[in-house]
């Protein structure tokens, strides 16, 4: 069993996916890591892969509530217009700024939102950009029995095409090299989509890619919309250069 650090401990993310299984491909080292640190972790994934090629969409929750377990998260499904029709509106934007103010994160993160993708995680990212700032507006309509909530950053994970993800956003590098192994693991959690084509490998292969850019075995790139602030000069302590 893993020792806890409790560095992260009372910190909490809300983590929104498209589909059941964009939230471990594209963020999972980094939750994992997280989670181990102490930190509390929800996802709420707006279908249930209804409309993929492979895997039922009883499959694919079975395997996205597997995942989250091995996370020690919760997952909501809440009702959208499913797979292939996740598309940004003002009732699903409420019902993002109403997790947001029920769970109260202090990091949320969304699919980044480039063009060249899977159009449900664009629209995604578009939906929590919107929602993550109506959560923190006092009287904003249709939210009015949750009290308002800041985030404390919105931040973006890559799914596919991570080549495009990084416009007009500024990338932030976190080492991740001890959670390769359960990260693949938890990615593995998702077999129904790993058939055909090697996910798994595609996003390792980009994991040590970004890890030898910066000197380290592994990296995972998350995004911000601008630059983000340090309290102190204490929080300088673990940022790091490239290593070579």
């Amino acid at each position: 069993m893993r020792m806890q650090s409790v560095a992260m401990t009372g910190k909490r993310f809300l983590v929104f996916g498209a589909h059941p299984d964009d939230i471990e491909f594209g963020c999972g080292a980094v939750l994992l890591d997280a989670a181990e640190r102490g930190a509390s972790i929800e996802l709420v994934v707006f279908s249930k892969g209804e409309a993929g090629t492979h895997g039922s969409r009883s499959e694919r929750e079975t395997e996205a509530t597997e995942a989250a377990k091995m996370m020690g998260a919760s997952i909501q499904f809440p009702s959208t217009p499913g797979d292939t029709r996740v598309r940004a509106g003002l009732e699903i934007t409420l019902m993002a700024a109403k997790a947001i103010r029920r769970f109260k994160p202090d990091f949320v993160l969304a699919p980044s939102g480039h063009l060249n993708q899977h159009p449900d995680h664009r629209e995604t990212c578009r939906i929590v950009r919107d929602a993550n700032r109506l959560a923190r507006y006092g009287k904003t309509p249709g939210l009015e029995d949750l009290d308002p909530h800041a985030s404390q950053a919105l931040l973006f994970y890559d799914i596919s095409n991570e080549s495009c993800g990084s416009e007009g956003l500024t990338p932030i590098l976190l080492d991740v090299s001890t959670q390769v192994e359960r990260w693949t693991a938890l990615m593995k959690c998702h077999q129904s989509q790993t058939g055909n084509v090697d996910y798994i490998d595609l996003q390792l292969s980009r994991a040590r890619a970004l890890g030898i850019q910066s000197g380290v075995k592994a990296a995972a790139r998350l995004y911000s919309e601008g630059p983000l602030l340090l309290g102190t000069s204490e929080s300088l302590r673990d940022v790091a250069g490239p290593r070579f």
